[in-house]
């Protein structure tokens, strides 16, 4: 994104790329039944702003928040 901004153009192709890796953000957080509107939204936004980078923090974030919730009795 910051990328996008300083040259004021894009290929199209990271624009299509960036909307697959927001659209993916989307589809993680929608399955997140116990998190809350605010935080989903937040987390699309991150991942929009660090694109690749931002998907990888959710998914760690994600996998992690299941494996201790599993974990917990």
């Amino acid at each position: 994104m910051l990328f996008f901004f300083i040259f004021q153009q894009a290929p199209t192709l990271l624009i299509v790329l960036l909307g697959v890796i927001v659209w993916l953000a989307v589809v993680e957080v929608r399955g997140q039944q116990e998190m809350p509107l605010l935080q989903k939204v937040w987390w699309v936004l991150f991942v929009l702003l660090t694109n690749f980078v931002g998907l990888i923090i959710l998914r760690i974030y994600t996998y992690a928040k299941a494996k201790k919730t599993d974990s917990a009795p």
